[in-house]
């Protein structure tokens, strides 16, 4: 049988021929697999990984422009893939008032810090003291979401230090 193109293929899936899936598959998966674990180290999170490109190709195929690459198409779903893989696995701080106030119950004296700014002494100052995100806004005159993104960075920064 002849090597069908990229193309042929995509047009025949799109007329109801899903078993040409299985060519796009086959083709792709060797160079799609290597790159993702030479990112990963997990082999089973691989595997998991290539099957969702190639499921999300599929349920985006019927909007594919079979003109383009397929290869292009499905290493940037590959992009998207490895994103929402680490985004999952990303730490991350909450920004509960509570957990901040408790865990600096002990660091009353924040001039200690020398890595955090005046702006975010003052704010620790203020948490310590007892005021809410809201009244801390008032106080700097800024969004609650700007001084909760201060108060973030802050934390990082005197994590580090401990």
């Amino acid at each position: 049988m002849a090597e069908l193109s990229d193309k042929d293929i995509v047009k025949k899936i799109k007329n109801g021929e899903i078993n040409y899936y299985s060519y796009i598959v086959k083709k792709y998966t060797a160079s799609i697999y290597r790159y993702i674990e030479r990112k990963l180290f997990k082999k089973n999170e691989v595997d998991d990984l290539v099957q969702n490109v190639f499921i999300s190709f599929y349920k985006a195929i019927e909007k594919f422009n079979e003109e383009r690459w397929i290869k292009p198409y499905l290493f940037q779903i590959v992009q998207n893939e490895l994103k929402m893989y680490f985004r999952s696995y990303k730490k991350s701080l909450p920004l509960d008032e509570r957990i901040i106030g408790e865990e600096n119950q002990e660091e009353s004296n924040i001039e200690d810090f020398k890595l955090l700014n005046s702006q975010e002494k003052g704010i620790f100052k203020h948490i310590i003291e007892g005021y809410s995100y809201e009244e801390i806004a008032k106080i700097f005159k800024k969004p609650i979401n700007t001084i909760k993104s201060i108060v973030r960075r802050a934390r990082l920064k005197v994590k580090k230090i401990y």
